[in-house]
């Protein structure tokens, strides 16, 4: 399926909902950080970030999301 190779970011404007059907969805393994940088930054950049872990996602999909599937999508998670 065409969804599975494909990656997607996580700007939803905090809206709790959004990101999580886009993990049911998509998969939390397929989702990258995403914010509106650079025209939404300081406090709002931040919430942002902070949105994905109080979001009500397990940790572990949290974790995904912010610290390791970018990481695989550029190839510098290891061999």
């Amino acid at each position: 399926m065409a969804l599975g190779r494909l990656w997607y970011d996580t700007v939803s404007h905090v809206h709790s909902p959004a990101l999580i059907a886009a993990v049911a969805s998509f998969g939390a393994d397929r989702l990258v950080l995403g914010t509106d940088f650079p025209y939404e930054d300081g406090e709002v950049f931040l919430r942002a970030v902070d949105h994905i872990a109080g979001s009500g996602l397990a940790p572990e999909e949290a974790t995904m999301i912010l610290d390791i599937n970018a990481a695989d999508l550029l190839g510098l998670s290891g061999p």
